[in-house]
């Protein structure tokens, strides 16, 4: 996989397969810590799969959103696109807004945020990156609250969600699955 421009990365496609024997890589153990590209860090090896950096900025919803979008609409995956979208945004704002790198010296590639998915056989599986290593806590809003209310809606949207930190990486991945509509 090759980052293109706008610094996604996409699986090849059948036509690719022509072009030579796809290496499908092998995780054991810990993935290793020092590569740029998510799929190694997080462990998701699996097609399809796309990722994307997020930038730290204003528009960083947006940019998920519109990723996500795109993604399962290109997966034919339209059914879950609404739910998907919502986890996607709130996980990156959580990753955005909290996710700061713990320590001072941090590398570009050290302090990104990400955002993958991989299609599975029943589940999509969102991922977000970010380089804290600080847990996500599952807290009730208040009721006039406007703050706080980002994990309730991943908890209520997807089938299950969790997270796991990996201190080599220097950051943590929070994930979230979305069952697939039925055929």
């Amino acid at each position: 996989m090759r980052p293109r421009r706008d610094g996604t990365f996409q699986p090849r496609t059948t036509a690719d397969a022509h072009n030579g024997p796809r290496h499908q890589p092998l995780f054991l153990g810990e993935p290793p810590a020092s590569t740029a590209n998510v799929a190694v860090r997080t462990g998701l090896g699996s097609i399809p799969f796309a990722a994307r950096r997020i930038p730290r900025t204003a528009h960083c919803c947006y940019v998920a959103r519109q990723f996500t979008r795109q993604t399962v609409r290109q997966w034919n995956v339209s059914g879950i696109c609404d739910d998907a979208v919502q986890i996607a945004s709130e996980l990156v704002a959580n990753a955005v807004r909290h996710g700061r790198p713990d320590s001072t010296a941090e590398s570009e590639v050290q302090s990104a945020v990400w955002l993958a998915f991989a299609l599975r056989p029943r589940t999509l599986l969102c991922v977000v990156r970010d380089p804290s290593l600080n847990s996500p806590r599952l807290t009730l809003p208040q009721p006039l609250a406007e703050r706080h209310r980002g994990l309730p809606i991943v908890n209520a949207l997807s089938n299950t969600w969790g997270w796991t930190t990996t201190p080599q990486a220097q950051g943590k991945s929070v994930w979230a699955r979305v069952a697939l509509p039925a055929a």
